[in-house]
């Protein structure tokens, strides 16, 4: 029985990513992969041991159970958990990383201090901890005026160790005055903790677009989400290292095929609430993926929001010239297990010489050419959503295969086939 889709995963593209940012960051600054919710559902092992391996100092997670998830798959390195954390019991996979040092918790407010002093104190072990100041992003943290006082006490336990000092900007992709605002609020408190940091304290503040943006956000540690999975370029329309977001390859392809062809006839509706109606004879494509699998809803085409998402399909065997990968959109309201895509453009009436499209052929549903409408930046936008979310929707299900020869390779993207 064969799978309804695929997600291929190129690790090599992760490798050159890393490679990326480390030029960009330079030999003295940390780079700290963020992993949460799986690897931003790309199954977080393989992502984190190939990310460990191109030179990742430090991966990042948000709970326990996600560290726990790259204990069990023996992945090395530290790890920080970005949420307040209050206890954990000793039979958890997270206390064996926290008694051998490994784990980084972050400080979020002086009462959340006292819980991790109890925490480290009930276990007489040494905890690195990061306090991560809350300077406009309003959603955790400890406030300016009593940051001080954390890192006071931190410094005066025998307990807690300082590793870290951290904060998060709220728009480095949209934003440079409350950016600005934001790190010279952060600069000013850590010039004044200075005195009570360790050598080793880390201090980081830049995501993946003000680590693009400019050498004076990155500290001595940059904390990277979409960067590694090659993502994040299109939004960085200036700064430093411009040149430099346009090298990130991405790493994702979501392929699944036909499974069904059939013609319509002009004036026929297709799909629940018949938002589609066809105006012409067409050929219409059945694939078997639908939101049960992630793709979202807002993805298809209505008579009332004609500018649909497309997937490519792939031409097998290719034309002698063009593009091996046309494009065509999904029409008709996105099912639970099935979308379907106007192939008329692609199969004219009149024979003669028409491509050889039916069931089995494949259908790409993500591409890794930022050229193409497929492009995962252009269906979260066409979906009014952000990749992150389009990638974390992606169903455990569905089968990863972590293979950079299973990638097709970027072409050039043909029009676009409007039905």
């Amino acid at each position: 029985m064969s799978d309804t889709s695929l997600i291929c995963i190129d690790l090599s593209s992760v490798d050159h990513n890393m490679r990326v940012l480390r030029r960009i960051v330079g030999p003295n600054c940390a780079v700290c992969p963020i992993v949460k919710a799986d690897g931003y559902g790309l199954g977080v092992a393989p992502i984190a041991r190939r990310l460990v391996a191109a030179g990742a100092d430090m991966l990042a997670v948000y709970t326990p159970q996600q560290a726990a998830e790259l204990a069990r798959a023996a992945v090395g390195g530290p790890i920080l958990i970005l949420m307040p954390v209050r206890e954990i019991a000793r039979g958890d996979e997270a206390y064996r990383l926290m008694i051998n040092g490994r784990l980084h918790l972050t400080v979020h407010d002086n009462d959340h201090l006292d819980d991790l002093l109890h925490l480290a104190e009930h276990y007489a072990t040494l905890i690195p901890v990061h306090v991560d100041v809350d300077t406009g992003m309003s959603r955790g943290g400890c406030q300016p005026d009593e940051t001080p006082l954390v890192v006071k006490r931190i410094a005066g336990s025998r307990w807690l160790h300082l590793a870290g000092l951290a904060t998060h900007f709220a728009q480095a992709d949209a934003d440079a005055g409350l950016t600005k605002k934001q790190l010279a609020m952060f600069d000013a408190l850590v010039q004044k903790c200075a005195p009570l940091m360790p050598p080793d304290c880390l201090i980081h503040a830049a995501n993946t677009f003000a680590t693009f943006t400019h050498r004076r956000f990155h500290k001595s540690m940059v904390r990277v989400g979409q960067a590694w999975a090659g993502y994040g370029s299109q939004w960085i329309n200036a700064g430093q290292f411009r040149r430099k977001a346009e090298e990130l390859r991405p790493i994702i392809t979501w392929r699944s095929h036909l499974v069904q062809v059939k013609t319509i006839k002009r004036g026929t509706s297709v799909g629940y609430g018949s938002t589609w109606t066809a105006k012409r004879r067409s050929r219409i494509g059945l694939v078997p993926v639908g939101y049960a699998d992630g793709y979202s809803t807002g993805l298809g085409s209505t008579d009332t929001n004609p500018k649909p998402a497309c997937v490519g399909v792939v031409l097998n065997p290719p034309p002698a010239k063009g593009a091996a990968v046309r494009f065509v959109p999904v029409v008709g309201q996105v099912n639970m297990d099935q979308i379907t895509i106007d192939l008329t453009e692609l199969i004219p009436s009149g024979g003669g010489d028409a491509v050889q499209i039916g069931p089995g052929t494949t259908v790409e549903l993500i591409s890794p050419d930022p050229a193409a409408p497929n492009h995962l930046p252009a269906l979260a936008k066409a979906a009014g959503t952000i990749p992150h979310e389009l990638l974390c929707r992606l169903n455990p299900r569905i089968k990863r295969v972590y293979d950079a020869d299973l990638m097709p390779q970027p072409t050039a993207p043909a029009a676009v086939l409007a039905g």
